[in-house]
């Protein structure tokens, strides 16, 4: 016989839709980084790091943290799939700050010297660890809906 629905205590649901919202926001702020650097738009995409992937990543973060501890996953034995989020959500505020610092100092070259040509290696550098990001994302989203052991 199969188990029909997981019940879980009531109080977990704001600290749960918290974390998803966060990690809903990231991946689709990521996406339109992704999509804005590659039409060579360094102005958009830095905006969109700065003001979606960042608060993202924060209120995902945030909220990951929240659940684990009302769930007491951030103790004792920990599941492979909640070591597979924290593993990945670290590093990713790194790439993230370099992208962004990428980024904005593409969009503030290509403001002064009028030539998108000018901030080409900057641009495919943030291009670059976004992808990687959005691709990190897709493992974490993957082992937290799979919960593999």
């Amino acid at each position: 016989m199969s188990v029909l629905a997981a019940i879980r205590p009531d109080d977990w649901n704001l600290a749960l839709f918290v974390h998803i919202l966060g990690a809903m926001l990231l991946v689709g702020a990521l996406a339109l980084v992704i999509c804005a650097l590659a039409w060579r738009d360094v102005r958009l995409g830095y905006r969109s790091l700065l003001l979606g992937v960042l608060p993202g990543w924060i209120v995902m973060r945030g909220g990951a943290q929240w659940i684990a501890s009302k769930e007491g996953l951030d103790e004792g034995d920990v599941p492979a799939w909640v070591d597979v989020g924290f593993i990945v959500s670290d590093p990713l505020l790194l790439f993230l700050i370099i992208a962004t610092v990428c980024a904005g100092i593409a969009a503030r070259r290509e403001r002064r010297d009028g030539a998108p040509a000018s901030v080409a290696g900057l641009r495919s550098a943030a291009l670059f660890l976004t992808g990687l990001m959005l691709v990190a994302c897709v493992v974490a989203v993957w082992a937290m809906t799979t919960k593999p052991t």
